[in-house]
């Protein structure tokens, strides 16, 4: 303790000079980067010693805060709040140095104090640097564990082009997307979502939305029986077919999230569309997500709507399923909010707007596309840190 080992007499000559104080809970005492001279003894209650939103520690009675202010003149390195109704008794710098200059002794047992303080901290931050990089490794481990639920390549579909990119805000992600063909008919599915919140949580549930949306169409409706359909409509692929695929698995998703894990509020707004490569007819359920929208080779665009609310929170909730069509020389563009809520310095997003202003479609393709659009977000952004996963895709149908 910082007085641990002073004199009685001196602690008394001390105690004289002290004031008493009374603190409500949750009033503040010492505010960061503040100047100050004063410290405290906690003779009842609980102080919380904080940065912003980050518990540094919690002293209770008997403890003191607030003392390396008293040996010299910087600013506080920390904030104090009363974490109950605390009374306390303060202390000045001057009263301190005038009682300990006329006792050396006192003085050289508070130098003791201070000097055992420091090797301690040095000691905690030892322990708390081999801690970070214990968490760092494992999540450098989850990153890795994260990237494998992400496609490693995006299947060749002739007449056709597909690009991707993924980037994420943080170590893991709560975005995902997916590119694959289905087992049956020739349609090819395009799936791109985004997990509330951010870090480790999100990144746990996108790892499962990813999965289920994928095996659940590929294997959870394969049955003819549960489609209500015969062997030879099932193994044609057809449009009803594809649909049925398409809302299963988004119910069955849907179902288990909201059931599961009701528990955790976490939900993820999700586009899942199935298209055709010979046709260009694309069947689709937008749960929640941002629109993707479709440049037309003549110029015009289509943003395909929202047919249903995220998934994960309601285990009723129903999806509509729309239809849209690319024609030969079209681009559809999907994308996660990322793109269209990046903020700048001056905390302005980029918004959907500057999307249908900056988009360069025509005479370009899917990774051109998508690396142009980068460059506007990031041009966009400036210096400010990048605030969430941004995901996108590209889908153009090549003219023949």
């Amino acid at each position: 303790m910082f007085l641990g080992d002073t004199a009685n007499g001196v602690l008394a000559e001390l105690a004289e000079r002290t004031e008493t104080l009374r603190v409500l809970g949750e009033e503040t005492i010492i505010t960061l980067g503040d100047t100050g001279s004063t410290m405290y003894f906690i003779i009842s209650g609980c102080v919380r010693v904080h940065d912003g939103e980050v518990i540094l520690a919690t002293l209770e009675e008997g403890e003191i805060f607030g003392e390396m202010s008293v040996l010299d003149e910087e600013v506080r390195s920390a904030s104090v709040t009363a974490q109950s109704d605390v009374i306390l008794l303060s202390l000045e710098r001057k009263a301190l140095f005038d009682v300990l200059s006329a006792n050396p002794e006192s003085f050289k047992s508070v130098l003791r104090s201070v000097l055992h303080r420091e090797r301690h901290i040095v000691h905690d931050v030892k322990t708390r640097t081999e801690q970070l990089l214990a968490y760092e490794k494992e999540l450098e481990i989850g990153r890795r564990i994260q990237a494998d639920f992400l496609p490693a390549s995006l299947p060749e579909i002739e007449n056709w082009e597909i690009a991707s990119y993924f980037e994420a805000a943080r170590e893991v992600a709560g975005d995902f997307f997916d590119v694959f063909r289905l087992k049956t008919g020739n349609y090819v599915a395009i799936v791109i979502g985004d997990v509330c919140d951010k870090g480790v949580g999100a990144a746990l549930f996108m790892t499962l939305f990813r999965s289920l949306i994928r095996a659940s169409s590929l294997y959870g409706c394969m049955d003819a029986t549960v489609v209500g359909m015969d062997a030879d409509q099932e193994s044609d692929g057809n449009a009803e077919y594809v649909c049925q695929v398409l809302q299963n698995s988004i119910m069955t998703t849907n179902r288990y999230i909201s059931t599961t894990h009701s528990k955790s509020s976490m939900f993820a707004s999700v586009f899942f569309g199935l298209f055709d490569p010979e046709s260009g007819e694309l069947i689709y359920i937008n749960a929640g997500h941002e629109s993707p929208i479709i440049f037309r080779q003549g110029g015009e665009r289509e943003i395909l709507d929202i047919t249903g609310g995220v998934l994960g929170l309601f285990p009723g909730a129903n999806y509509s399923v729309a239809t849209a069509k690319l024609n030969e020389g079209d681009l559809m563009f999907a994308y996660t909010d990322g793109v269209n809520e990046a903020k700048n310095e001056d905390n302005e997003q980029f918004t959907d707007q500057r999307i249908l202003e900056y988009a360069a479609p025509e005479g370009n393709n899917t990774e051109i596309f998508l690396s142009l659009m980068l460059d506007h977000i990031k041009e966009f952004r400036g210096n400010a840190a990048q605030s969430d996963d941004i995901t996108m895709l590209a889908v153009k149908y090549l003219a023949v």
